[in-house]
């Protein structure tokens, strides 16, 4: 029996969660492999992350707004099935809650600092918890809370400059941690593709545009985050990509998808892999770099390539390259999305895939086929269905591009 951190009865605590049950859930079964890591220890499996936290009662309080989340915000934004999202005071106790969990938990940091505000932070947490046992009202709350739907961010055209592995950071990894500063202390949290804030010192910090959680309201996009939100972001990205795995656990890893290729590229991990991918290509002029050793920005060694003739390819062409090498497709315009003046029986991007890599092809006029992107492949991924995944999002992007600049 020990004392509940919320009520303060003594009890016995539950194994209480602070990345709630249902988000631990998804990420395992959109997932390359049915396991999760920290970032801040990949080789440790994190089923899920809990300690003993809550009593019985105030573990059930929580559960009860966590279940509405996950119905009615968390699953129809993951599938796509809603850009609106109306709500009532369960959102702003759902989001009070996790921060409220993230800052008394083992995870929390901000105390380990001997920051001027912690004595704002000791008394902020003493309200929220008097709001989350139903003794105040949430009108009561100095703080600020806010979501920001970031699910498919278009980096190409938002931010090119992004750090490498952004997509996946935004898309895929759960984070949590206490923001502060020489003036500033917030809760900050994450699921894939939802992001949280809740603001302490200031209360008003600023950045935020349709994000704020009220009483009750409607969330909708657009949505803006300021310049001081967007590095923070990407210092966050940056600190989990350089986090690397053991070479035993990615043999472990290896071995997962190795048995089931089909989970891997079906997840959306792989999703955002692939579009990081299209954002180092889209980001930057490769004839800057070209025939450097590797590329500042996508580090890519751009080369030409003398095996192709210096010229678009027709698709009786690369039908023949197809059958000469594992994996090769070029984006042709769909003739009847485009008007008659657009060829479209030659391509100018080609996706080809050796035995180790596959690679993003562009000609040009004066130099011929350069490479623009290239990924080595796992080991137990095959060429074909590599390059049959890439084809396909360039495709899709490709597309998209052409009926909005040259449709009928």
């Amino acid at each position: 029996m020990d004392e509940c951190r919320l009520c303060g009865e003594t009890r016995e605590l539950q194994n209480s969660h602070i990345i709630p049950r249902f988000v631990i859930r998804w990420m395992k079964k959109s997932g390359p492999t049915p396991f999760l890591r920290k970032a801040v220890d990949p080789n440790t499996r994190i089923q899920d992350h809990h300690e003993k936290l809550l009593c019985e009662d105030c573990e059930q309080v929580f559960s009860d707004w966590e279940a509405k989340f996950a119905s009615q915000v968390f699953y129809p934004h993951i599938r796509g099935e809603k850009e609106e999202f109306e709500y009532g005071e369960w959102l702003y106790k759902f989001v009070l809650s996790v921060s409220w969990r993230l800052l008394v938990s083992e995870m929390a940091v901000w105390h380990e600092e001997d920051h001027p505000q912690n004595a704002v932070v000791e008394e902020r947490l003493e309200t929220w918890e008097a709001i989350l046992l139903g003794e105040k009202p949430i009108s009561e709350d100095p703080s600020q809370h806010h979501i920001f739907f970031a699910d498919e961010i278009d980096l190409v055209k938002s931010d090119p400059g992004a750090p490498e592995g952004f997509e996946v950071y935004i898309q895929r990894n759960l984070d949590g941690t206490s923001v502060y500063g020489d003036d500033q202390i917030h809760a900050y949290f994450k699921f894939p593709r939802i992001l949280f804030f809740s603001t302490i010192v200031p209360q008003d910090p600023g950045g935020f545009t349709g994000t704020r959680i009220d009483g009750e309201g409607i969330i909708e996009q657009p949505q803006e985050l300021g310049e001081l939100w967007g590095s923070f972001l990407y210092g966050r990205a940056e600190i989990f990509g350089q986090v690397s795995m053991s070479e035993s656990e990615r043999e472990k890893v290896q071995d997962r998808i190795l048995e089931d290729p089909e989970r891997f590229f079906e997840s959306d991990y792989f999703e955002a892999q692939l579009a990081e991918m299209r954002r180092q290509y889209a980001e930057h002029d490769l004839l800057d770099y070209l025939d450097e050793e590797e590329c500042p920005g996508c580090f890519t060694n751009h080369r030409k390539v003398d095996s192709l003739p210096n010229k678009p390819l027709t698709k009786s062409t690369v039908e023949k390259l197809d059958e000469q090498l594992p994996f090769v497709r070029g984006t042709f315009p769909n003739p009847d999305e485009v008007v008659d003046e657009i060829p479209t029986h030659i391509t100018d991007v080609l996706v080809i895939s050796t035995k180790d890599s596959t690679r993003i092809l562009q000609f040009y006029v004066d130099h011929g086929w350069i490479v623009g992107e290239e990924r080595e492949h796992p080991e137990e991924v095959e060429p074909e269905e590599f390059g049959q995944a890439a084809w396909e999002k360039y495709s899709e992007d490709f597309h998209r591009q052409m009926r909005q600049r040259f449709g009928r």
